[in-house]
């Protein structure tokens, strides 16, 4: 997606200021997004349908699912590399196998 230079300013050509609002608005009226803004001191949680979304996009993807097995292979094997959490690593091992 992308907005032309002139249309950018064609958007702004009544304003000698440009405020943060007024970008927002453009990006929602020309890309169709919904936007939210959050300084950056704060911390961003995500919803349920964000997890459960992101989790789902994870999982399917080839390249985490192989290092995730091979991850399993090396843990049966006696070699940990995953994470100090083997409870955290059981739960995706488990998410995993479940979403074949």
């Amino acid at each position: 997606m992308s907005l032309s230079k002139k249309a950018l300013e064609q958007s702004f050509k009544d304003k000698s200021v440009v405020e943060l609002e007024d970008l927002v608005h453009l990006i929602e009226d020309h890309f169709g997004y919904h936007v939210q803004l959050t300084r950056l001191e704060q911390s961003v949680e995500l919803t349920d349908t964000q997890k459960k979304k992101l989790t789902s996009e994870i999982f399917r993807d080839q390249n985490v699912i192989h290092q995730l097995t091979q991850a399993e292979n090396d843990r049966h094997n006696g070699i940990s590399t995953y994470s100090d959490d083997e409870d955290e690593f059981a739960r995706f091992l488990n998410e995993m196998n479940h979403g074949k």
